[in-house]
């Protein structure tokens, strides 16, 4: 099973490709990763493809391209040092270091 950084995330992946959608985990702001492509194997093994071997290879750099995507999408959100929430730019204090959520708890009398 894959395992995101963020706690919701879409799959984009095709038969031709891969592409992953990452977002704040506390509004709907997102960033999408760069598609890439399947590579279908080589030459020599389109019969094994063709016969059921392709799906052990997409399989397997899908779970690349995800651990790709995965470690790319957290330079563009940042972590709450309070309660952990990978969080988009609108929804992050960078005086504090913190979410806006835990911004407002500390505010709370």
């Amino acid at each position: 099973m894959l395992h995101s950084f963020t706690k919701r995330y879409t799959d984009e992946s095709t038969e031709d490709g891969f592409a992953f959608t990452f977002y704040c985990d506390l509004c709907n702001n997102c960033w999408k990763s760069s598609p890439i492509s399947f590579s279908h194997g080589t030459k020599k093994s389109f019969w094994k493809n063709f016969f059921g071997m392709s799906c052990s290879l997409w399989k397997a750099e899908h779970k690349d391209a995800f651990e790709k995507a995965n470690r790319e999408g957290m330079l563009y959100f940042n972590r709450c040092t309070v309660c952990n929430r990978w969080v988009c730019d609108d929804d992050f204090s960078e005086e504090e270091n913190k979410c806006i959520e835990c911004c407002r708890e500390k505010s709370v009398p």
